[in-house]
């Protein structure tokens, strides 16, 4: 989590503060979205300040933010940054708003650019998929070809490589715009053809709709499946290894008490395993891990959260944030 910085520059005084939320579906429950709804909850709790929410579809997003900046509404919180190309040119349009982009930072002055390092978590479940796999074929299900999501998967496949240098690797996009994220039948279909082609473990990186590849892993019975965002033991508990959780809450939450004590030191935060938002959750329930493989997945997380270690200069050199 970041902290105020007493030494830094601070937002003019008079400006006024008016957050609003822009996500591009309905909540469900247990989901990326959800996450992002409790961090704004425990800000409402904590200061008594309301967030606007507005849920738009696909086509209506940009729209929705030129019109909330119109509205006077700042900060604005964007969900999607990551997948609307448009959205840098409505920042650079409303210079006295101020925009919180989840997943992507700008060279923007008006924009506090939220990144996560998905590539730390997404190694340690590589590493355990090549460890795990009898077939050596493995699935990593994306919900859009952009460059996030290739950094979940290029953590992935570095583990993989690294644990089993015999595995391959099998991947396949949903690609059908903001509505991937919630469409959990064409991640049940693509889980579903992985499975017949002898795959037998699946990394969905889906946001919602990755909970339609770990039914299809349940269904299927002889494969394992991870979970993404959120942690999903309870609900998986046989077919589950373990869950990359992402604690976006308390990235919203630390950037809106940040912006609500007119801060602003930086465009940039950047959250890895280190700063507790990205973990990798073991599933307490599986059958299908010894007391060695969790000790090892214990191990590669401390290793992660030490000052530049071997594995974590390793995994910056193959797998770079972008900005």
């Amino acid at each position: 989590m970041f902290g105020v910085v007493c030494t830094s520059s601070t937002l003019a005084q008079e400006q006024s503060f008016k957050p609003v939320v822009i996500y591009q579906s309905e909540l469900q429950h247990d989901s990326y979205l959800a996450l992002i709804d409790a961090g704004i909850r425990q800000f409402e709790e904590k200061t008594q300040v309301s967030v606007m929410r507005q849920h738009v579809g696909d086509k209506g997003y940009v729209h929705s933010l030129r019109q909330a900046a119109e509205q006077g509404y700042t900060p604005i919180v964007v969900v999607e940054s990551n997948s609307q190309q448009d959205f840098a040119q409505v920042a650079t349009s409303f210079p006295s708003v101020h925009f919180i982009s989840l997943d992507v930072a700008y060279h923007l002055p008006n924009v506090l650019g939220l990144t996560f390092n998905h590539a730390e978590g997404s190694y340690v479940l590589g590493y355990l998929s090549g460890l795990k796999t009898k077939t050596n074929r493995i699935g990593f299900i994306g919900g859009l070809d952009i460059p996030i999501i290739n950094h979940f998967k290029c953590g992935y496949e570095l583990g993989i490589r690294d644990a089993n240098p015999e595995a391959s690797l099998m991947t396949q996009y949903i690609n059908k715009g903001l509505a991937s994220w919630d469409d959990l039948n064409s991640a049940q279909a693509i889980a579903n053809t992985m499975l017949a082609q002898q795959v037998d473990i699946i990394f969905p990186a889906a946001g919602y709709a990755s909970v339609g590849a770990m039914e299809a892993v349940k269904v299927n019975g002889h494969a394992l499946s991870f979970g993404v965002d959120h942690n999903y033991s309870n609900l998986y508990p046989l077919t589950n290894l373990a869950s990359l959780e992402k604690r976006v809450d308390i990235a919203v939450f630390a950037s809106l008490m940040q912006l609500k004590n007119a801060i602003w030191n930086g465009n940039r935060k950047h959250f890895g395993i280190k700063q507790g938002v990205i973990n990798v959750a073991i599933n307490p329930h599986t059958p299908n891990l010894t007391d060695k493989e969790k000790q090892l997945m214990a191990k590669l997380m401390r290793d992660f959260k030490g000052n530049n270690t071997a594995i974590s200069q390793k995994v910056a050199r193959y797998c770079p944030t972008q900005i």
